[in-house]
């Protein structure tokens, strides 16, 4: 018996503020394995004690153990082997594209279109991504600079990211992609941003990871939380993002476009 299947089972036993806890541990799996009590009942609304007795009435002694069971359900082996079984690649991608459909479950309308105004304003889009994200970030970059819309895509580790730091400058907007918590690297560019006075809109798993420095949080998800985590929903919030944006300057994503073309001809001579 899964973990999904082991708390439906054991619904009815719970109280409704218990029953949140366990909703919510169900569709966010990736999250929960990282944080405490304390923070997991701030998520939900409910008492940190209100927590552990869901945990236990769910059947594990207690959060380590409940931990252990989520790092085993979600190992990268067993990941795979949901994502994608022989003669299922069809399904699969079926199930990857459909990741995005519960988007507006998890994002707020409100908050996508205070992102967009505030992408629209910004003299410079600086897209950050550690790891896999940063060639999300280094794609979302392209295809804004292609709609007429300055950006570049930066995310080194370690000492090597305060040379892209330095860059940042007063007019600059930071769309950070963080999804398990702000690491030594965000604490920096938090500082940063503070210091210009920047914005921060930040993309991440859900309520347990966002970061209260952001001026924006849309906790987009990383697809079906029973396969390896996929960057569809990143990807479509990202293109809806640019495309919106581009919409209210137009003529900005013309002039690209046609300039674009006119470099194409001289080159394919």
């Amino acid at each position: 018996m899964d973990l999904v299947e082991m708390i439906e089972s054991r619904r009815n036993d719970l109280s409704p503020a218990e029953d949140r806890v366990a909703e919510f541990i169900a569709t966010n799996p990736h999250s929960v394995g990282h944080h405490s009590a304390l923070r997991l009942a701030g998520a939900v609304g409910v008492s940190d004690a209100t927590v552990v007795r869901t945990v236990r009435k769910l059947g594990f002694a207690g959060l380590d153990d409940l931990r252990e069971r989520l790092a085993e359900d979600l190992s990268r082996r067993g990941r795979m082997g949901s994502s994608l079984r022989d003669g299922e690649v069809a399904q699969a991608v079926r199930r990857r594209a459909g990741g995005a459909d519960a988007l507006m479950e998890r994002v707020a309308e409100d908050d996508l279109v205070a992102a967009v105004a505030l992408m629209a304003d910004a003299g410079r889009l600086v897209l950050v991504g550690f790891g896999p994200s940063r060639h999300i970030a280094e794609y979302a970059a392209a295809r804004c600079r292609r709609a007429g819309l300055p950006a570049v895509a930066i995310g080194s580790t370690g000492v090597g990211f305060a040379d892209e730091l330095a860059t940042l400058a007063p007019g600059d907007l930071v769309l950070m992609l963080a999804y398990d918590g702000t690491s030594a690297e965000g604490d920096v560019l938090f500082h940063r941003a503070a210091e210009l006075e920047l914005s921060v809109v930040q993309l991440t798993e859900g309520a347990l990871s966002e970061d209260p420095r952001a001026t924006v949080a849309l906790g987009i998800g990383r697809g079906d939380p029973e396969l390896s985590p996929s960057y569809v929903p990143t990807v479509a919030v990202l293109e809806v993002l640019v495309v919106a944006t581009a919409a209210k300057r137009p003529e900005r994503s013309e002039y690209a476009g046609a300039t674009v073309d006119r470099l194409r001809r001289a080159l394919d001579r």
